[in-house]
């Protein structure tokens, strides 16, 4: 098994990812547990309490990018949205699979229970994925992407931009993981990689940004509406109501 090195990446990543790494260390002790015909019921339990740290690590990734340093238009309040969906989503296929590998055939009688070492080894199996492929591997990527890009006038090494970066990275990932691409009949959705320009620095310039707007628009309705943080800075970038100057009307009426 290879050992993710949680302390280098902490150490590089733009963002402060400390609370992420406490719970990664909770999510390794725990699905770490033997499984064998003796010490069933242990295993469900203490999945169970993986399962719990693999949710905290997933929320305080989305709680650290809901920042005033991050989030500053409309647009990039928008891929926070779709990036948060896609969690959601990821999180409700984790569910469906709980309960059909863990509850749904678990009796009180063990003679009875059909969960048994095959059942609780898929379920391990999953969450050690979701923990190494979904979060590690793709923060492990996006700083990666974010130390070695060349800056520009236009294209700064901030938080914004890592922001970018993770989100491309984790809608690849999410993609082959059991996204919305694998889900049968979800041919298209607003949010998906197909959706968007090839590359993040596409998504990022301006022909990416409008079509960040324009999905919203097409999928959810004017941006005017969207709550996000900055709305009460003075920089006018955001588009907030407390902005009564020009160019609102157009900015949110094109």
């Amino acid at each position: 098994m290879v050992v993710n090195s949680w302390v280098d990446l902490e150490a590089g990543c733009p963002i402060d990812i400390t609370r992420i790494v406490k719970y990664a260390k909770e999510f390794n002790s725990q699905i770490g547990i033997k499984i064998c015909k003796t010490n069933l019921d242990d295993v469900k339990e203490t999945l169970l309490e993986a399962r719990s740290s693999l949710d905290s690590m997933l929320i305080t990734l989305l709680q650290l990018l809901y920042d005033r340093e991050i989030l500053i238009g409309n647009e990039d309040r928008v891929l926070f949205e779709w990036l948060k969906d896609d969690f959601g989503r990821f999180m409700r296929k984790l569910d469906e699979t709980e309960e059909f590998l863990l509850i749904k055939f678990d009796e009180p009688d063990k003679l009875r229970s059909r969960v048994g070492v095959a059942r609780l080894s898929s379920y391990a199996k999953l969450l050690r994925t979701a923990s190494d492929s979904l979060i590690y591997e793709s923060l492990l990527k996006s700083t990666s992407e974010y130390k070695n890009f060349k800056e520009t006038e236009t294209l700064k090494r901030d938080k914004r931009t890592f922001l970018y970066i993770l989100f491309k990275v984790i809608q690849i990932t999410l993609s082959i993981m059991g996204g919305v691409t694998r889900e049968k009949g979800a041919l298209t959705k607003k949010g998906i990689v197909s959706s968007y320009p090839v590359s993040w620095q596409s998504l990022i310039g301006d022909k990416g940004q409008k079509i960040i707007k324009k999905g919203y628009e097409e999928d959810i309705g004017d941006l005017k509406g969207l709550e996000g943080l900055g709305d009460e800075d003075d920089d006018g970038n955001d588009g907030g109501d407390d902005d009564d100057d020009e160019g609102d009307e157009d900015e949110n009426n094109p």
